[in-house]
């Protein structure tokens, strides 16, 4: 054979064997459920979170095709029987979809589908919903299916606007058919849709209804013949109009003669200036200034000039004349503006504004001569009006005009003029303005120098510089004032000059602002603060001082560092001016600054000005409310005077938290803060959903003492806020800033605590209290650790808890900084010096240090520096942990694991204790709030007996796998809870494998609830198939009504189908037992056998859903619960494993082999 040919072949064969293999691939990634659990699942997904997710969730219902679309359709409940909203969301989203450039397939998929619903369908709300899709999608396909509603008077309206968008001859016939059949609304209703056919069959067959008694079917039928435009119906509208001698009426004859009108006036110009002709003629009372308005509209555009228009300047209504000034607006040209411009002599002053604006608008230059004689007009609105006109049309030819003008002007036209240059576009704007500027009387200049800032006129500075030196203060100051505006980075000699040489406060200011304009927005920040820095060498030493407010613009460490150091060895002058400086930083970079000026000047006003500035930065700043209250603590620390004082209660609103509630109300009994207390402690707490007696306490104190015009209503709030309070202590005080109470010594570690004998461990307990004394001290209300000795650990053990501690790291200049909060006894929630670079310290503090498995790092760096407070809230729900350091969030939701011996989930209840690590560190206000929860699940005696093992018991899910992220404890029970459009929830399963097993569980549903449970699956795959899944599903829910028999709850699904009828009602917790046992599969639900089945069959003979379950096939997997993207809980979860041996069992057999053997 030829070698070629032979190559050709074999090409042949091995491509061919690559597209088997690619569609052996495509095959295998065939979606296998059925049309009910793809409507589920998607019905899931809604809605869409994004674009993308609505692009797939439409292919997701084209995928379901015509009959499944329909079975999605059918869905649709009865608004008192169920929420439609996600198959609304989904319909529309797909109709819309459909009407798309290429997608005439899926259009008519739509089509088919919604008439084949609309006669599944009874409620008529969701027909009407179904109708009114064809308004996007119709065609003459859907006609027929229209058709039968226009005689039903609830979905005539629906249905005639469908056939009117649809627009076909065919639609358009019938409509006109319906007529005849119909009554009432729906007769109204179809001549209103055959209104917006344009068809003159349909103005024939609506010209009868237009002379009944029915006022409303006459209205709608005059209408709809003035909107179709026919000829024929032209005599009966104007016959119409005249007998309600062109006055308004029910009818609304006039407007439709004028609809009419409008219609045809592109083709019946003779007919349309007839009918405008007489309505003016006719409709002369006062009362008809709209009809006539309207009827002057069509005859203006039935005429090539303007004439009509310009004999409308004699009528008596200045509505009238107005509206005929705007009609002519569009057709003003050079050739008949003149017309208009003859008027101005002849008409009102209102009239004359309304004619010059319009001749402003329009583009007749040729007007211009004339509109500038009226600018000397007596009337102010008149000369206003001629001014903008005159901009309008000159531009920069009539600048001269305007300067001139403006010096014989008195206060209010130099204003007017000033507005209108300012609108005038062109650089010779600014020349002639700076070319005036000097000869201007002094009132003109100020206007001037104004609009040459207003226009940023950097060309002009150097007549803005001559305007210094005016002698004229008014001018002077406007002059000082502009040159932020004019100035530019070229400038800044000559501005670093006048800074040098001015005296006057005002002055120097306004340099000070012109230099920041120069440097403002310059890309390198670094090289202009060096060039200001340099300029401040080469200043004389009074005169430094003005740089500071330039450097605080441009903030940055470098500009901090200089000014910083000028406080610190300068003059009083000189530390005032950078107190200044560093209140008004362009960045929160100066907060340090200034709060340590405030710690330690001796000077009052210093205090007072570094306060002030501290809180301004502050204010301004977006801060977590926990780190704006210590940094407002920080003030309070150093603040001497009640007005500082108060203005921190005050600004402490802003930081609402707990803690900022528990600060203020410290200040109740000081009777000179003790309103800005209350009203702090009030406020804070009223924005908030707050509860216990610490709150309850501050709260009742605040009412006794609060005063002022709202004090009563203010009390009455309060006292409701209190009667509403959710029950519980709340947050308790864990140390009382005194002594040691609540707190003791730390004794090893929990597992060690637990094996000693009761006398063992009381003398390690004195024996720790002792050492705790000496290694933990209370100075000035905090809790310090010297830097020697052990963890400090609280008497009682807690279980779920909210904690909320302040702490900071001492510097004791040896860069070791280090500790923590143990959790339930175990470490740790991370606290170190971010210097600490070599051991990981840089991500910063709130980490779960010890985690090996689950994160161990914080989202974020949050910390505060050395010697400055924090503080951690932390929530600590079933073996979770959630840590916010400084109101940021740092650690979320991650799963603590035992330290002493991570194979064991994390203890159910144990101390907290704050721990020793060889540095100083130092806490403050220790509160913790106990979460209640149920009592850990226990089996029991018998379950014990019969060797059953919990794998969940409220606590932890130490035995699970899988996504531990969206499977979540709450209130002892694992919850899934997806989001719409954020996926399906994904699938958690037991870290070991069983095979055969009974396994005991409850659970809840929520309505249309759809989960599984997987039985012998892999961690990987479809468990439905690869594995087993047995159903759980709200079988009542409406979206499930057509599911197969094997897809229902307790079903081996796709295989063997389970009894209906024993759940109880959603939001009800049910109990279930399953028994696997070699091929048999048992399912008990609230004590009734609903499934016994074998499925060895279905491994030989296939399954009932005619789809491959390789996973029947597996004698053993995990255990897991499978997301479909709804809400479930379950809880008490434990599991007998039947293919472990019995003890007495195992012996028998030893001794039996033995024997053998």
């Amino acid at each position: 054979m030829n070698k070629k040919i032979l190559l050709v072949l074999l090409t042949m064969v091995m491509l061919s064997n690559a597209l088997l293999t690619v569609t052996a691939l495509a095959q295998d990634k065939k979606d296998e459920r059925t049309t009910a659990t793809r409507i589920a699942d998607l019905l899931a997904q809604l809605p869409a979170r994004d674009a993308a997710q609505l692009e797939r969730n439409m292919k997701e219902v084209a995928d379901l095709g015509e009959d499944g679309y329909v079975t999605l359709i059918s869905g649709l409940t009865a608004a008192e029987k169920g929420n439609n909203a996600l198959i609304e969301y989904a319909v529309g989203g797909f109709t819309a979809y459909a009407t798309k450039t290429g997608q005439q397939n899926l259009k008519n998929m739509a089509i088919g589908a919604y008439c084949k619903s609309l006669a599944k369908l009874s409620d008529k709300q969701n027909k009407a919903f179904i109708i009114s899709q064809f308004d996007l999608v119709g065609n003459d396909a859907a006609v027929p299916c229209l058709t039968d509603y226009l005689t039903d008077e609830q979905l005539a309206d629906e249905a005639s606007r469908a056939l009117a968008k649809i627009g076909t001859a065919s639609a358009t016939n019938a409509l006109v058919s319906g007529l005849s059949k119909t009554n009432g609304k729906a007769k109204i209703a179809i001549v209103e849709a055959l209104g917006h056919t344009n068809a003159k069959a349909a103005a024939i067959a609506i010209a009868p209804l237009t002379t009944g008694t029915d006022k409303a079917l006459t209205k709608a039928s005059l209408y709809a013949l003035a909107n179709i435009g026919d000829a024929s119906a032209k005599e009966i509208l104007v016959k119409a109009a005249e007998q309600v001698g062109y006055k308004y009426d029910q009818t609304n004859a006039v407007a439709a003669l004028l609809v009419y009108a409008q219609k045809n006036v592109a083709t019946d110009k003779t007919g349309v200036e007839t009918i405008a002709k007489t309505i003016l003629e006719k409709a002369t009372a006062d009362d008809q200034v709209n009809e006539r308005t309207a009827a002057l509209k069509l005859l203006s555009a039935t005429q090539t000039d303007q004439q009509a228009l310009l004999a409308a300047m004699t009528d008596k209504q200045f509505e009238f004349r107005a509206a005929a000034v705007k009609f002519a607006a569009d057709g003003i040209n050079e050739s008949n503006s003149a017309a208009w411009v003859s008027q101005l002599k002849k008409v009102d002053a209102p009239t004359q504004v309304s004619i010059l604006d319009m001749l402003g608008n329009s583009k007749a230059k040729s007007a211009l001569p004339a509109v500038l004689k009226l600018i000397k007009s007596d009337d102010k609105q008149v000369k206003l009006a001629t001014i903008n006109a005159a901009v309008k049309l000159g531009q920069e030819e009539v600048i001269d005009d305007l300067l001139k003008l403006m010096g014989k002007g008195d206060t209010a036209d130099i204003a007017g003029i000033s507005n209108g240059i300012l609108r005038i576009k062109g650089e010779s704007v600014a020349t002639k303005v700076g070319a005036y500027l000097p000869k201007a009387k002094p009132e003109v200049q100020v206007a001037l120098i104004n609009i040459l800032a207003a226009r940023a006129a950097t060309s002009q500075t150097e007549v803005i510089y001559a305007a210094l030196n005016s002698k004229k203060p008014e001018v002077r100051k406007a002059a000082f004032l502009s040159l932020q505006h004019v100035a530019a980075a070229e400038n800044k000699a000559q501005l670093f000059d006048l800074l040098n040489k001015t005296t006057d406060a005002g002055e120097l200011t306004a340099i000070q602002d012109a230099i920041i304009a120069s440097v403002k927005g310059s890309a390198d920040k670094e090289a202009q603060t060096n060039a200001i820095l340099q300029q401040m060498s080469s200043t004389p030493a009074d005169k430094k001082l003005l740089f500071y407010k330039v450097l605080g613009s441009l903030g940055g460490q470098q500009s901090l560092k200089s000014v910083s150091e000028a406080y610190a060895t300068g003059d009083d002058a000189t530390k005032k001016a950078a107190i200044e400086a560093l209140s008004s930083w362009s960045d929160v970079g100066s907060t340090d600054a200034l709060i340590t000026i405030a710690r330690t000047t001796t000077n009052p006003d210093f205090l007072n000005q570094a306060i002030v500035g501290y809180l301004t930065l502050v204010r301004n700043t977006k801060y977590p409310a926990e780190q704006r209250l210590l940094l407002l603590r920080n003030a309070m620390a150093v603040a001497k005077t009640p007005v500082q004082q108060q203005q921190i209660l005050k600004d402490t609103e802003q930081a609402k938290c707990f803690n900022a509630i528990v600060f203020a109300g410290q200040y109740l009994d000081n009777a000179t803060l003790q309103q800005a207390a209350a009203n702090a402690v009030m406020n804070i707490t009223m924005t908030g959903t707050y509860n216990g007696d610490i709150v309850k306490g501050l709260l009742n104190k605040t009412i006794a003492v609060i005063t002022g015009g709202d004090a009563g209503y203010q009390k009455e709030g309060m006292r409701k806020y209190i009667s509403e309070m959710k029950a519980g202590e709340g947050f308790v005080q864990v140390f009382n800033g005194k002594d040691l109470s609540g707190w003791k010594g730390l004794v090893a570690d929990p597992i060690k605590r637990s094996k000693m004998d009761e006398k063992t461990l009381a003398e390690a307990q004195t024996k720790a209290d002792a050492e705790a004394k000496e290694s933990w001290k209370v100075i000035n209300g905090e809790l310090q650790f010297q830097g020697h000795g052990n963890n400090l650990a609280t008497v009682k053990k807690y279980g779920d808890f909210e904690m909320l501690v302040d702490w900071k790291i001492i510097d004791d200049k040896k860069g070791e900084g280090d500790a923590g909060i143990y959790l339930r006894g175990t470490p740790q929630v991370q606290i170190w010096d971010l210097a600490r670079t070599k051991v990981g310290a840089q991500v910063g503090s709130g980490g779960l240090y010890n985690n090996q498995t689950n994160e161990s790092k914080p989202l974020k760096v949050a910390d505060n520096k050395l010697d400055e407070w924090n503080t951690f809230r932390i929530l600590m729900k079933g073996d979770r942990v959630t840590v916010y350091l400084n109101g940021q969030l740092v650690t979320d939701n991650v799963i603590l694991e035992n330290y002493w011996d991570r194979s064991l989930p994390i203890f159910a209840e144990e101390q907290i204790e704050l721990q020793a690590h060889g540095s100083p560190v130092a806490y403050r206000d220790i509160y913790i709030k106990e979460i209640p929860r149920p009592k850990p699940f226990e089996l029991s005696a018998e379950e014990k007996k019969e060797g059953y093992k919990v794998l969940f018991d409220g606590t932890n899910m130490h035995s699970w796998t899988g996504n531990t992220t969206d499977y979540v404890i709450e209130d002892g029970n694992i919850a899934i809870r997806p989001k719409p459009g954020k996926g399906s929830g994904g699938n958690l399963f037991t870290k070991e494998e069983f095979s055969d097993f009974i396994y005991r569980f409850e659970f809840q549903l929520t309505p249309g609830a759809n989960n599984g449970l997987g039985i012998r699956a892999p961690l990987e795959g479809d468990a439905a198939y690869v594995g087993m899944e047995l159903q759980i599903l709200d079988n009542d829910a409406p979206i499930y009504k057509d599911l197969k028999a094997y897809q229902y709850h307790g079903s081996v699904y796709g295989t063997i189908a389970a009894k209906r009828g024993f759940l109880k009602p959603t939001g009800e917790w049910n109990y279930e037992e399953v028994i696997a046992k070699g091929s048999k599969i048992k399912v008990i639900l609230n004590g009734t056998v609903i499934l016994d089945g074998d499925i060895e069959p279905f491994k030989k003979n296939g399954t009932p859903d005619h789809k491959e379950h390789p996973g029947l096939l597996r004698e053993s997997g995990h255990i897991g619960f499978l997301g479909h993207g709804s809400p479930v809980q379950f809880r008490n979860i434990r599991i007998k494993d039947l293919s472990k041996k019995e003890p007495a069992q195992k012996e028998t057999n030893t001794k039996a082999a033995g024997k053998k053997k």
